[in-house]
């Protein structure tokens, strides 16, 4: 179950299920476990700082008490699931406002390590603010504002010391500029994770239904040769572990050559659909898995089913059939089926079963059709009692989800036409571009330019704008006059800012980073800010509360882009590069320096920032892991599109993508006036061919006329099996008749001294063709309608043929 932070936090209905309620709980534990080791870490700290002497004992035994009895009591309200039911089940906002009071006392109580309080506000607004909805989001921001400000003042009045009100001021103007700032940048990072992750969902459904559509038959909407396979092995291991039986049978429409012949394709591919909702609607256990095994022939497996079982279903199935009015579909139009039953022994190879079910339909069809034939006979009295009995159990169990699932569309609409619509929602999903114009968008066009792959980047470096001009405003109002910095070392870092701004920008609005290794340059960015920021800090301990906020938020600018290793080294860097100033100011003796404390201090902003660079580095990694992810979907949602498009026998396109195919045919014949022909070739008797040799040879058949019609048809023209033995060639650039007929004839010439099965070498296969011109502006099915008359002419005319349309 998957429940977003927004949707868990809104959640407060009474009627909560119990696994709601436990996942709110579980989840607000997790969250809780995550934040203690942090605080276990301050208050660690804050011993030290006492037996140091840089922290009041009082003030740390308060801050400490207070701590552990807050986190016992949010501990024990989450463990008993007290505020599931409230406006905040996982206490978010609560631990949020509580950690921000924290901080601001902190900030008011401690001497010598307030500069480091408002450090914990970026591990804060990095780790809590995101999961809160944005009202609470807005609170949260006002409180980390509000609340250091009320911090300082209270100061003012209980602390004997004076103050510094132009240090104080500027360390609040910094926060007021930092702490935005940083929900942004961690807000790009959080915004990108959960971009992708919505991308995975909905590639990952795309893929579900790409699957489905791959074991299905496109017409009927039951599974098709392939998957029947698939399903018939694994049957037969499970058969073999357990002894149980299963059974198996071919059904095969009677005369179904002439319900094409006499009321065509489109009244055939009707009865093609009805019957397989009839058999779905007669047959819906899980357990019967029924599929389209060629044609109009069809697969029926049955687990866990004798032969009599199987009898009585498929009777009820013929009555089912009788009942139906299929004249609505066409005048006189009867449709009836043969069946061969074959109970599957456990000792016999698969194949061997099938070809005893087709012994049994073909015995079927020499006694009349309309009829169930088993093979080696079934006892009539166990169909009155085992058939009943199992039609029982098969109505108590009630129908099967996949069996409504698939079940085709009212208006005659096909199972492929319900796939394909919804993964053109899908993918309008994915590529989908909220339409952007006026000033707003003309303004981010001049700052980002037109590369989307860098607009994340550009908006980056806007945000470090603010941050650098405040920063330069800083140096230029305060500590250069201050007496903080010489005037050199003063416009020495304004430069630095300067250049900060500048050759980003430059590099990434010029497009020269497009082919680097960073795109986004947002390594050096990060060095070079955070190397500037850090001797900034050594050389002006005075301002630690501003600098330590400045540093922690060049960390964070890498979150967008670094990758983990990355991350890891810079945030090495950083810690490497404060404990360095540290000792460089030990070391050269400084007036002032005071080891014990800005050792504490280091080391406070060392476990900040170790903290910042563990997030970064589990940012990183999850999106590398959703990168890779959805490189996979991709690889296989474009292995499964390949297996959509292709008839599972014949390897040539289906029928459902040819159409696609003949309707962009049809709009390039409107644009440009170049003509094209449609073929429909029929191989001829191949219903005799089936009932000679069986359907294995058939297969061989349509394989061997596949590769030979590849083999001598032109490379433009494209051909597709369009049911059974039709298949259907797309001539494109073709002439009126000539080009068309012609190359019927080269390939009837290739075909007559072609084997097309080792069985039987002296079996030579003809076939009959139909050619049609398509018309400007005529309906492609016209065309094919033309295409079809034209084949039946040559059927009429002595087969072996091909006949020109009208």
């Amino acid at each position: 179950m998957t429940l977003s932070a927004s949707s868990l936090t809104s959640t407060c209905q009474p009627e909560l299920a119990d696994r709601d309620v436990e996942e709110l709980r579980r989840r607000g534990l997790k969250r809780f476990w995550l934040a203690w080791p942090a605080y276990v870490a301050v208050l660690v700290l804050l011993c030290v700082g006492v037996y140091v002497g840089s922290v009041k004992s009082g003030v740390a035994m308060l801050i400490s008490v207070g701590t552990v009895l807050s986190l016992g009591l949010i501990y024990l309200t989450l463990r008993m699931g007290w505020a599931v039911r409230s406006q905040d089940p996982m206490l978010a906002f609560t631990q949020s406002s509580f950690s921000i009071a924290l901080v601001a006392i902190g900030y008011a109580m401690l001497d010598d390590l307030r500069s480091t309080a408002l450090l914990w506000l970026s591990v804060i607004v990095v780790f809590d603010l995101w999961r809160l909805p944005r009202r609470q989001v807005r609170l949260a921001m006002v409180m980390c504002l509000v609340l250091p400000m009320l911090a300082t003042v209270s100061r003012y009045y209980w602390h004997p010391e004076p103050m510094n009100w132009v240090h104080e001021l500027f360390t609040l103007l910094i926060l007021a500029v930092v702490l935005p700032v940083l929900y942004a940048v961690s807000g790009q990072a959080r915004a990108a994770r959960s971009r992708h992750a919505r991308q995975k969902q909905q590639m990952a459904e795309t893929l579900a239904r790409l699957h489905e559509f791959s074991i299905r038959d496109g017409l009927t909407g039951l599974y098709n040769r392939r998957h029947m396979l698939t399903l018939l092995e694994d049957e037969t291991r499970r058969s073999r572990r357990n002894g149980r039986p299963f059974t198996l049978a071919l059904l095969d429409l009677d005369f179904f050559k002439h319900v094409n012949d006499e009321h065509g394709h489109a009244t055939g591919d009707i009865v093609l659909k009805t019957f397989a909702r009839i058999a779905r609607d007669v047959l819906p256990d899980s357990a019967d898995m029924l599929g389209r095994w060629g044609g109009e022939e069809f697969l029926l497996l049955q687990s866990e089913t004798d032969a009599a079982q199987a009898l009585a279903d498929l009777n009820r199935l013929r009555q089912a059939c009788r009942e139906h009015e299929w004249s609505q579909y066409a005048p006189g139009l009867r449709v009836t089926f043969s069946a061969g039953v074959c109970q599957h022994q456990r000792q016999d190879q698969l194949d061997h079963s099938l070809e005893l079910a087709d012994r049994a339909l073909y015995q079927a069809k020499a006694e009349g059709r309309d009829r169930v034939s088993v093979h080696g006979g079934v006892d009539l009295a166990l169909v009155g009692v085992d058939g009943i009995a199992g039609m029982s159990r098969r109505l108590e169990r009630g129908p099967s989800v996949a069996a409504a699932s698939c079940a085709p569309a009212s208006d005659g609409a096909t199972w492929t036409d319900l796939v394909m619509d919804d993964l053109d929602e899908k993918v309008s999903a994915l590529d989908k571009h909220e339409p952007a114009h006026g000033w707003r968008h003309r303004l981010l066009n001049l700052l980002c330019g037109s590369n989307q792959k860098l607009r994340p980047a550009m908006a980056m470096c806007v945000l470090s704008l603010c941050v650098y001009l405040t920063s330069i405003a800083g140096f230029m109002f305060y500590v250069m006059p201050s007496g903080l910095l010489t005037r050199v070392q003063g416009m020495g870092f304004v430069l630095h800012n300067i250049l900060a701004i500048v050759v980003p920008f430059v590099l990434l609005r010029s497009g020269v980073t497009v082919n680097w290794k960073d795109p986004s340059f947002v390594m050096p960015q990060v060095l070079w800010g955070g190397t500037g920021v850090i001797i900034g800090y050594g050389m002006m301990p005075t301002t630690s509360p501003s600098t330590l906020q400045m540093i922690c938020l060049s960390l964070v600018f890498g979150f967008t882009s670094l990758k983990p290793l990355q991350a890891v080294w810079v945030g090495r860097y950083y810690l490497a590069m404060m404990l360095g100033v540290w000792v460089v100011r030990a070391l050269s003796d400084v007036v002032g320096f005071m080891p014990r404390r800005e050792g504490l201090e280091v080391a406070m902003t060392c476990l900040v920032l170790w903290i910042l660079t563990l997030q970064s580095t589990r940012l990183s990694a999850i999106r590398l892991k959703v990168r890779a992810e959805k490189r996979e979907l991709i690889q296989a949602t474009e292995r499964v599109s390949q297996v959509m498009v292709r008839d599972t026998l014949t390897d040539l396109f289906n029928r459902q993508y040819m159409q696609i195919l003949l309707d962009r045919e049809c709009v390039r014949h409107q644009r440009s006036g170049k003509s094209f022909s449609v073929a429909l070739i029929d191989l001829d008797h191949f219903k005799a061919i089936n009932d000679t040799y069986g359907h294995g040879v058939g297969d061989e058949v349509l394989v061997g006329f596949a590769q030979a019609a590849r083999n001598h048809l032109r490379d433009s023209d494209v051909l597709c099996r369009w049911g059974g033995e039709e298949f259907l060639v797309l001539l494109v650039g073709a002439d009126p008749g000539a080009n068309g007929v012609m190359a019927m004839g080269r390939l009837r010439d290739a075909m007559a001294s072609h084997d097309m099965t080792l069985v039987d070498s002296s079996l030579k296969v003809t076939f009959s063709a139909g050619v049609a011109e398509h018309l400007p502006g005529e309906p492609i099915a016209r065309t094919l309608q033309r295409a079809d008359e034209a084949l039946y002419a040559a059927k009429a005319a002595g087969r072996d043929r091909c006949e020109l349309a009208a």
